[in-house]
């Protein structure tokens, strides 16, 4: 009786086909309510076996994992796992230099599901060979994919963001194999079965519109099941994504790096009235790595040489650069900087805030961090600009090439190619702010918001330098003469006025915060005269000039600028 509810689940949840997305069938209430129940863990093991092969050829000293414990394939690529089948999944770490097969082109085919049972199982996995000596990861977060009738996400992530998926992917290509990794939150559960469109169809999504490359994924906080709340709600909560993505942890190796890739999302939906159709709770979450990840990240990370660099893939940020210095339990992240302490560099990559940013750790020295900014921009909900993120950030490709220790990155932008700042004219601004009924109509409602247009910005120069790193330097000229710059922590006013005004007009489902959101990048000079054009340079660490605007003012502001 159990199967046949789990069979039911599973097969409703894969009704919705994206050539007909308007004829979608939801599931039904009392079966979306259904836990899938939890494997066994504590009555038991059994063995899973297998071989490990590259073109009939067996490779040996592959990892093997069961989620817990971690073996290594032998000289005929054979491994053997005693296991309690806790995770309900097996899945190799594949070796650098080559790459799992894939079955729809886009998923590598580096895991198993187990039977939920204690019977012994024969898992095989293929790998081919690639040479990664160079080689390019494309970076995604937050794509936010929903099918909902009151946003176009589905529209223009066809349209625009997939054309240049390809692009970047095609150019990336011509140094060496380009793989793609995505962050989390591929979905959005508060809408999963409003509009039929769970995490399985949006992966369907990039598999239907020819996803380039093979995609490394873990899930976010937006990919579990709203409709479950049980004794084990993170695990049971996450099934659909298992069943279209595989596991929730694990690791890669690819050139001269380790790869590893964290659940840092404590699934909780506590009770309470459901916030969205299907849900049974209030959608929360906590930022945490499970024990389980815990037990077996050291067992991986045993394995790995010290002279290979390690980067740490999550959905939210583990080590930041806030003034906590680190996000769930310092204990924990303590733990985690213990374990990578040998390597040689350690980054962290993440996404969550909709945000871009790069940082030194100050807590935790030899770690950086990177946050992605999300495809969505902010779950596609500003317009015209559909693309924007919280801190005014062109929604685009964060695209980082690997060769030996060496790395170079790029930010191709979905409409505007490599954009990597806006650089605007406070005084137009300031007239745009005055001018406009519905601004002057938000501070009169929201007065704590920063208000351009009262003055304080005569003849101000504000850039957003979304792409800014430590040790880069931004340089303005007015008339060839060097002007005094800061950094400051402004909101983006064009993000305000595409997301927050358009929000505050139309009072959509998701109620915005109308509090300044102010970005980090963010930097200013106060120019001498209102008309004169203005040169802004950017400086890397060795004091090389790496990019040049000019801005010709006066220079319009507006929903429609670029």
């Amino acid at each position: 009786m159990i199967m046949r509810k789990i069979l039911k689940l599973a097969a409703l949840s894969c009704v919705s086909i994206l050539v007909c997305l308007s004829s979608c069938t939801k599931p039904e209430p009392e079966d979306i309510k259904k836990p899938v129940p939890t494997p066994p863990s504590t009555s038991g093991s059994s063995g899973v076996v297998g071989t490990v092969t590259c073109n009939g050829r067996p490779v040996s000293g592959v990892a093997v994992s069961d989620g817990i414990d971690v073996v290594k394939t032998d000289e005929n690529g054979k491994y053997k796992l005693s296991t309690e089948k806790a995770t309900g999944i097996v899945f190799i770490t594949p070796p650098s230099g080559y790459v799992p097969v894939s079955t729809d082109g886009v998923k590598p085919d580096f895991y198993a599901h187990l039977k939920n049972d204690f019977s012994e199982e024969t898992h095989d996995f293929e790998l081919r060979e690639e040479n990664q000596e160079n080689y390019s990861i494309m970076f995604f977060a937050d794509l936010h994919l929903t099918n909902a009738d009151f946003k176009p996400d589905l529209k223009v992530f066809r349209e625009i963001v997939m054309p240049n998926v390809k692009r970047v992917a095609a150019e990336a290509a011509a140094s060496g194999p380009v793989y793609s990794v995505n962050l989390g939150d591929l979905s959005h559960e508060r809408w999963w079965y409003k509009y039929s469109y769970n995490v399985q169809n949006a992966y369907k999504t990039l598999v239907e519109n020819d996803f380039p490359t093979l995609l490394w994924s873990i899930p976010g906080n937006h990919d579990n099941d709203s409709a479950i709340r049980s004794d084990n709600t993170d695990w049971d909560a996450g099934h659909m994504y298992r069943k279209a993505l595989g596991p929730e942890y694990y690791s890669v190796n690819i050139g001269n790096e380790h790869w590893v890739f964290l659940d840092n999302i404590k699934y909780i939906n506590s009770s309470g009235s459901g916030l969205a159709v299907g849900a049974v709770g209030k959608l929360d979450y906590d930022h945490a790595v499970s024990g389980r990840q815990m037990k077996w990240l050291r067992h991986d990370i045993a394995m790995v040489p010290s002279d290979m660099n390690v980067i740490i893939c999550s959905h939210a940020t583990i080590i930041s650069d806030s003034s906590k210095g680190y996000s769930g339990t310092k204990s924990q992240v303590d733990s985690l900087a213990v374990m990578f302490k040998r390597f040689k560099s350690k980054v962290f990559y993440n996404g969550h805030g909709h945000v871009m940013g790069f940082f030194d750790s100050k807590l935790y020295s030899g770690f950086k961090g990177v946050k992605i900014p999300a495809t969505s921009g902010d779950m596609w909900e500003s317009a015209p600009h559909y693309l924007l993120g919280l801190d005014g950030e062109e929604g685009g490709i964060y695209v980082v090439n690997f060769k030996g220790d060496e790395r170079t990155d790029r930010y191709s932008t979905h409409q505007y190619g490599d954009k990597w700042m806006r650089i605007y004219d406070m005084n137009k601004v300031a007239d745009y702010y005055n001018a406009d009924a519905n601004v002057r109509a938000q501070m009169e409602k929201y007065p704590k918001r920063l208000d351009y247009g009262n003055g304080t910005y005569k003849n101000q120069i504000l850039i957003n330098y979304w792409m800014h790193k430590p040790g880069q330097k931004v340089q303005v000229f007015e008339d060839g003469k060097s002007l005094s710059v800061k950094s400051v922590t402004y909101e983006d006013p064009l993000f305000n006025i595409c997301y927050h005004i358009r929000t505050f007009l139309k009072q959509l489902p998701i109620t915005p915060s109308q509090t300044t959101v102010t970005a980090k990048h963010m930097f200013v000079a106060q120019a001498k005269t209102a008309t004169s054009p203005v040169t802004v340079r950017i400086l890397d660490e060795s004091g090389k000039v790496i990019r040049e605007e000019t801005l010709v003012r006066p220079k319009d502001f507006g929903p429609d600028m670029e």
